[in-house]
């Protein structure tokens, strides 16, 4: 099985430094670079795209679909890693944003430590993992298109290279060192011999 997972195109939130809330769309520079990943990937034989339900993955998903005409599943387990609702829509470099950031990072080693309403490793971890055990026990043998978000992609990463021996600092290491480009392409394989392996990590080639 082969899983490529699509960042979003940019968003109206990436364009103006401001933390998302789900329905920010895509900017205009967005909707061209869903266009663009469409064309890359519309030779590509799919069996089914998911697609967070965020508007920003939904719109970049029905761009790519006009090429690829696929069942196109809203799929929660695969939204970005939730942010407290305090912060959300509130500029990145907000003073109380960024307190209240540092606080959670302060603490994000400490299990089930939640400053409100965000998404806690250990929660992040098992939807994780769940998703993983979805796609493989669902879709063996087949091609899957997941659109969705940078943070929950580099969270997916680091379950495949580390699994259970995934921890709260390494996931916070690897998030702060893999930059990922919008509409950047990371395909994942599943098999029964070698189980889950990184075949390439957000490929932006087609932004060229």
């Amino acid at each position: 099985m082969l899983v490529y997972f699509v960042r979003h195109g940019e968003s109206e939130g990436n364009k103006k430094g401001i933390h998302h809330t789900p329905e920010i769309p895509l900017s205009q520079k967005g909707i061209k670079q869903a266009i663009i990943i469409a064309k890359r990937l519309e030779n590509i034989h799919f069996d089914l795209i998911y697609t967070s339900n965020m508007v920003r993955a939904a719109q970049t998903a029905e761009i790519i679909n006009k090429k690829l005409k696929l069942p196109i599943e809203h799929w929660d387990s695969i939204i970005e890693c939730l942010s407290p609702s305090e912060i959300r829509g509130k500029e990145v470099d907000d003073p109380e944003v960024v307190k209240i950031k540092e606080l959670i990072s302060k603490n994000y080693f400490k299990r089930n430590w939640k400053y409100s309403d965000e998404e806690t490793f250990d929660e992040l971890d098992m939807r994780v993992k769940n998703m993983l055990d979805h796609l493989k026990n669902h879709h063996p043998d087949q091609t899957i298109l997941c659109v969705s978000h940078s943070q929950f992609i580099k969270s997916v990463v680091a379950k495949i290279l580390f699994g259970n021996n995934l921890t709260p600092k390494i996931i916070s290491e690897m998030k702060k060192h893999m930059w990922m480009e919008n509409t950047g392409v990371t395909i994942c394989e599943y098999s029964e011999k070698y189980g889950w392996i990184l075949r390439t990590w957000s490929d932006s080639s087609h932004l060229n």
